[in-house]
């Protein structure tokens, strides 16, 4: 294990007066190699240390794992409970078990695109527990029945924080003390009560803006899925503890957990299991407003990476897995590590691909040998498919001859596949068929769409805020349209509008990486007023100012 190799992995980087990251190498319980880079705070110019504590983001996620065995243990639930067991007013089309909630093959729609939905600009101010419960517990539909694929989404840990608590009567932050952060010799650690940032020696989040780093905290945060803060130290005494085999966990959290139609999962109960350069690794990743981290262990070879960043742009999940196969001696990973493979080559061409039925599109540039899709590295690999592994399932594209643009592409995650067709005809609905208000039971405020003074079409979601500008909303193909982020960039909101026979526009579907389909009706004028001035009252039972 050369130190000097992995050293030239963070070199010529720019930590100096800036945020960075913190990273450690483990063989067996020794740290082998370790490194802290950048500052924890601007304003303090305060470093990063091995003690300094940061947000761990959904590394969360197998400690929560953890704890659920632990009170299994204890007689207090089942991992094959069903839902309704413990959250008996669901209303989900299907009852999901707490072990498929903990897989990540539920079903159940993510939280976020239903803030964003119910929201709007609103939603950074009640990203809380109540709110994310409302929303979630007033949906019907789920993304797929219980087991059928995986789809990571944060809204099952987000249940899974309210059966801990009402099977216990105690607060999810004192059993993560009592079974994971004690016993584990976690010192610092704490679960995130949206005052956990103004511990002492905790840093904070940053995103570029521009040349600068502004600060990019969130204002709260989802406790079981991602709201752990720790430090580096904490970190390597959890990995030590883990190497113990706590409630078995190597089997009985970190097990396959196959699909059932018996096809195989990257996701386990909890931990994210994974082949990297033909090594198995075992261990999750996590990233929030300005932070990003990762975790893997190497079981078989009894090596682990721990890797915290306090910057939105750092690239930990790659750089993690060139530690990895660095510390090993083994070849690159072409999927997970594409930059110790080769330079990014120059596209010879780039091209939009779309899926109607499922409600998305890709952007692609590519040449022979790799392709990028949405920005995402992606070499062809020896099978002759295009792969990337830094995800919970692997991300393939199949596509033939891609010397030029192929007129299709079939998109795999897992057991999934969507087929999508190169866009060559651009041509959509005109504005005027789109331009109004729609609404469904399921969400507190309508969607409105509508022209700005400049005739760009605009995506308003939740109450109405002075000034609010709304998402551009640009068009793929038909009836497929997609928003952009308010800085311009493609998001992955997608928009698929559905009318009569030779009639106008009835219904919108939305489609997110993660919710999959959620549609709204169009609604006349005089019943969108009604929403709309029920709508105004919102922003007065919210805490803190407009945006």
């Amino acid at each position: 294990m050369n130190p000097s190799a992995l050293d030239a992995l963070f070199a010529g980087q720019d930590f100096a007066a800036a945020p960075g990251c913190v990273a450690a190498l483990l063989d067996g319980d020794v740290v082998a190699w370790q490194g802290c880079f950048g500052l924890a705070r601007l304003d303090t110019t305060a470093i990063l240390t091995p003690a300094t504590r940061m947000r761990i983001a959904s590394i969360t996620k197998p400690m929560v794992a953890l704890t659920l065995a632990a009170l299994e243990d204890e007689g207090k639930l089942a991992l094959t409970d069903p839902l309704s067991r413990h959250v008996p007013e669901h209303r989900f089309e299907a009852d999901p078990t707490l072990a498929q909630m903990l897989a990540m093959k539920s079903g159940i729609p993510e939280t976020y695109p239903l803030v964003w939905l119910a929201l709007g600009d609103a939603a950074r101010l009640a990203e809380h527990s109540q709110a994310l419960l409302a929303l979630l517990l007033a949906q019907r539909q789920l993304n797929f029945l219980p087991g059928e694929r995986t789809l990571y989404a944060n809204a099952n840990t987000v249940l899974l924080h309210l059966v801990t608590e009402r099977a216990t009567g105690e607060p999810l932050a004192r059993l993560m003390q009592r079974h994971v952060f004690d016993p584990a010799g976690m010192v610092s650690a704490v679960l995130d009560d949206s005052l956990a940032h103004r511990l002492p020696e905790t840093a904070i989040g940053y995103a570029r803006s521009g040349e600068r780093f502004v600060p990019a905290d969130p204002v709260s945060v989802e406790a079981a899925p991602g709201g752990v803060i720790a430090s580096l130290a904490d970190m390597i005494a959890w990995h030590r503890w883990l190497r113990g085999n706590p409630r078995g966990w190597r089997t009985r959290l970190a097990g396959a957990v196959p699909h059932n139609d018996g096809s195989s999962s990257g996701y386990a109960h909890g931990f994210v299991r994974q082949s990297l350069s033909g090594v198995q690794v075992i261990g999750h990743a996590g990233g929030h407003s300005g932070w990003a981290s990762d975790y893997l262990y190497a079981p078989d070879k009894d090596v682990a990476v721990i890797i915290l960043a306090n910057r939105a742009d750092a690239n930990v999940y790659e750089r993690a897995r060139e530690m990895l196969v660095t510390a090993l001696g083994v070849p690159p990973d072409p999927g997970a590590t594409p930059a110790l493979t080769s330079s990014a080559p120059e596209p010879v061409w780039e091209a939009t691909y779309a899926s109607v039925e499922a409600i998305a599109s890709l952007s692609v540039k590519g040449g022979p040998g790799e392709i990028a899709v949405d920005g995402r590295r992606m070499p062809r690999g020896k099978d002759g498919v295009f792969r990337r592994t830094l995800g919970v399932e692997p991300f393939v594209i199949e596509g033939p001859n891609t010397a030029t643009p192929p007129a299709e592409l079939t998109r795999w995650e897992g057991n999934h596949a969507v087929n999508y067709r190169r866009v060559d005809d651009a041509a959509t609905l005109p504005a005027e068929a789109i331009i109004g208000t729609y609404a469904c039971a399921s969400l507190p405020h309508p969607v409105t769409i509508k022209a700005d003074s400049c005739g760009v079409l605009r995506v308003f979601t939740g109450p109405v805020w002075p000034g609010g500008e709304g998402w551009p909303l640009v068009p793929v193909c038909g009836a497929l349209f997609r928003c952009t982020m308010p800085d311009g960039a493609p998001s992955e909101v997608h928009l698929r509008f559905e009318a009569d026979a030779d009639g106008p526009v009835t219904h919108v579907s939305f489609g997110f990486l993660r919710l999959l389909r959620i549609t709204l009706a169009r609604i006349k004028p005089p019943v969108a007023e009604q929403w709309r001035d029920l709508g105004l009252a919102a922003p007065k039972l919210l805490a803190g100012d407009a945006p």
